[in-house]
């Protein structure tokens, strides 16, 4: 009980890690460009060009996309598997959701050195925090899996 214990917990410190190392990505490639960046402005008005949309595309697709593949795999996750496997798959199948969601940030960094335009850290930004509002905490994996009896009892008996 206590090596499943270990276990779980470690599966625990490893996806908050992962999950604050996929995070860290946009803001250090955002604090990199803005460093690089001759005369960074900040225009809001005439901001709605066609680099705007496209940015504004790809946060929608990104945000949809890692919500519906997220859903689909979580449902395709059988419930006689043993917790160690679900809690793989859902590792698995969690980093692909954050660099899903991570994507839009680093094309909209890429458009920021492009433009110059500060919109676009901003928007960086923004999606970090939907990022951080992502967070695996343990009643959100609870829930994500749908985990019941033992299993339930076994992942949140783990520190």
């Amino acid at each position: 009980m206590n090596d499943s214990n270990n276990g779980i917990s470690s599966f625990l410190k490893r996806i908050n890690l992962l999950h604050k190392a996929i995070m860290a990505s946009p803001i250090l490639v955002g604090i990199v460009v803005y460093q690089l960046a001759d005369n960074p402005y900040l225009l809001i008005l005439h901001a709605w060009d066609i680099l705007l949309a496209f940015v504004i595309c790809t946060i929608v697709l990104g945000i949809y996309l890692s919500d519906l593949i997220f859903r689909k795999y979580l449902l395709g996750i059988s419930t006689d598997l043993s917790l160690p496997k679900k809690l793989e798959k859902f590792q698995t199948v969690f980093l692909l959701k954050m660099i899903l969601l991570e994507m839009p940030s680093l094309i909209s960094a890429a458009v920021f050195y492009l433009t110059q335009n500060q919109l676009y850290l901003m928007i960086i930004g923004g999606m970090v925090v939907y990022m951080i509002l992502q967070s695996p905490k343990k009643e959100s994996i609870i829930r994500a899996l749908d985990l019941r009896g033992k299993d339930k009892v076994k992942f949140n008996q783990a520190n």
